[in-house]
């Protein structure tokens, strides 16, 4: 390799690098989980979304975020897409719990209250 060659791998490699700046630019600021609460009465389903608020202002759908179901009574469940289930039946039943979604670092949370036939 020559002189020149290097010093163009080299200046290939620092302009790349220096375009992923963490300071600078549209970044995530806050998550909200919509709706908030969420309520559902038994037996249902209920499509929760994470909402990314961005530093410039906008806000977007975030695809990819992970969640979580916080102490959940043992008929409400919650797939990896952030769809609720709330499946009790046969009489009255109540229960809360807080479902969670992070992504970047960030996370944003809502409370669910699942309620069945009889309450």
């Amino acid at each position: 390799m020559t002189n020149r060659s290097i010093l163009a791998l080299i200046l290939i490699l620092v302009s790349g690098f220096t375009t992923i700046s963490c300071g600078a630019g549209n970044h995530l600021v806050s998550i909200a989980v919509t709706p908030n609460p969420a309520n559902l009465n038994a037996p249902s389903t209920l499509q929760l979304q994470a909402v990314g608020k961005y530093s410039n202002g906008t806000t977007q759908v975030l695809s990819f975020a992970t969640w979580t179901l916080v102490s959940p009574p043992p008929f409400v469940t919650l797939d990896k897409n952030g769809l609720v289930t709330c499946s009790g039946s046969g009489g009255p039943l109540s229960g809360k719990s807080m479902v969670i979604a992070s992504f970047g670092g960030l996370s944003g949370s809502a409370m669910l209250v699942c309620t069945g036939p009889g309450v």
